[in-house]
């Protein structure tokens, strides 16, 4: 299975749609379209923790590497005054996004399906790239922060919300949201990425250990979920099995023993390149 299948496959677009439509005939808020756009570990207070460095860096345009269903896009969009690309290599997420910007009323962003490891832009495109849990499906590290030095103007930022390998990665458990198997995860830990980023023309500005709020985050989930099944609530009207079918149920407490257990982490990293 490769790398978009396992996004796609599974993906319900027009019940999400449909969906959408029946319970909120004036448009969802960013909360309530959070279960599908928010989709990585942290949910839309992530994002919006996120927003606030890009509110200190005020970039004027922004490429966002692995958009997915367009949550942070949109979350930037509201936010700044900038003009923001997306890519995706999920052909049928960026469909989606597109959808979602229709549904809650947002003009439509750019978003293209390619490969962030050959980036279709020209040289110096952009003063920002994002990426939230999308490095984790890149194959190639190296040559993907390649082309983003590439496409940066000169003293860009490059800033993530990224999940890598934590001390005890023999002690993985899958599926988890972006990878059924092994051979579809592309985890590296934060030493080798700090080892690659000295041989690159990028610079570390900061970078924070979010593994311990990431886990706090991801036990409140689970005790919503908990409470929600205990009380027999009506469920929400989207949740993220409608993307990735019914080995979601496992991802989620995979997840969570995976950050109890420090076979993965959650860090923040702000680049600036050197050029």
């Amino acid at each position: 299975m490769s790398i978009e299948n396992h996004y796609s496959d599974q993906l319900q677009t027009p019940l999400i749609l449909e969906r959408l439509q029946e319970a909120y005939p004036d448009g969802p808020t960013p909360f309530q379209l959070a279960p599908i756009d928010q989709l990585h570990i942290g949910g839309i207070k992530a994002s919006q923790k996120l927003l606030q460095r890009l509110e200190d860096l005020q970039p004027r345009r922004i490429l966002e590497i692995g958009s997915g269903m367009g949550g942070l896009m949109r979350l930037t969009s509201d936010t700044l005054d900038a003009e923001i690309v997306g890519i995706d290599i999920t052909h049928g997420f960026n469909h989606l996004n597109h959808q979602l910007s229709r549904v809650v009323n947002q003009p439509e962003a750019a978003i293209l399906t390619t490969d962030a490891q050959h980036l279709p832009f020209a040289d110096n495109s952009f003063d920002c790239i994002l990426f939230q849990h999308s490095l984790l499906n890149i194959p190639d590290t190296q040559q993907c922060l390649a082309e983003c030095q590439r496409v940066l103007t000169d003293n860009g930022s490059l800033l993530m919300h990224e999940v890598f390998s934590g001390n005890h990665p023999e002690r993985m458990l899958y599926p988890v949201p972006w990878a059924r198997d092994p051979q579809h995860s592309h985890l590296i830990s934060i030493e080798a990425f700090e080892a690659l980023i000295q041989e690159s023309d990028f610079t570390i500005q900061s970078q924070q250990n979010w593994s311990d709020e990431a886990l706090a985050w991801r036990k409140r989930q689970a005790e919503k979920e908990s409470a929600q099944s205990v009380n027999d609530k009506k469920p929400a009207p989207i949740s993220p099995a409608l993307l990735l079918g019914k080995d979601f149920k496992d991802m989620g407490p995979n997840v969570m023993r995976n950050l109890s257990n420090d076979a993965v982490q959650v860090w923040e990293i702000l680049l600036s390149s050197n050029l």
